[in-house]
């Protein structure tokens, strides 16, 4: 007998919000363009999304929207605290690292390294940005619910990941302590605000129908 199998909407939308930070993987390790790939996963995630949106019922279209706009919400200020939080602890103990040197090199990933400066820095702000966004959207989804430490969890997850692409990407060896010192403290950070936040405000804005 053939069974069908019926997934959660925050677990189908939760996995399809990664589809930024699925492609800068894929990018690095192929070489391939990031916007290519940004387009090609969007647009997947986006019919899983849409598919899923409109195969729930009411009461799951309440959750998923509620989650949705606390994780884009919780994704901007968390993403705002993770950029000031690295850029204090560099400043305030003098280290010798540009907190922000993987920005430009996301501009040029996604619309080439001969670009001119200024669109590669908005390109690169604005691919940040949508990360940090989604990172926050996917976490409200799949862990909104739980206490505001598995926030932090979260970030450290993103961590690992980070440790394991940029290093040898953005060729960090010589500050390797320094990084991962500015690292850690900014995702410390960003999954403290990030929990709280979602921890707060989801139950607020779903109420009784709070969790997944």
């Amino acid at each position: 007998m053939n069974q069908q199998i019926h997934l959660k909407p925050q677990f189908v939308l939760g996995s399809a919000s990664m589809a930024s930070g699925a492609a800068l993987v894929v990018s690095v390790i192929t070489d391939a363009s990031l916007a290519t790939i940004l387009i090609y996963l969007g647009a997947f995630s986006g019919f899983l999304a849409v598919s899923k949106w409109l195969r729930s019922s009411h009461t799951e279209r309440k959750i998923i929207r509620a989650k949705a706009i606390t994780g884009m919400s919780a994704g901007v200020i968390a993403t705002g605290a993770y950029d000031l939080s690295r850029l204090l602890i560099v400043k305030l103990f003098n280290i010798p690292l540009n907190p922000f040197k993987a920005i430009p090199v996301f501009g040029q990933l996604i619309i080439g390294a001969n670009s001119p400066e200024s669109a590669v820095l908005i390109w690169g702000i604005l691919y940040h940005l949508l990360n940090g966004i989604l990172f926050a959207v996917a976490y409200c989804f799949l862990f909104g619910n739980r206490n505001w430490k598995w926030g932090i969890a979260w970030a450290m997850c993103l961590e690992i990941a980070m440790f394991s692409i940029y290093p040898s990407w953005l060729h960090l060896q010589a500050v390797m302590q320094e990084f991962t010192i500015v690292s850690i403290s900014g995702h410390l950070v960003y999954g403290s605000v990030l929990g709280l936040f979602c921890n707060r405000f989801l139950k607020i804005n779903i109420g009784g129908s709070y969790g997944n």
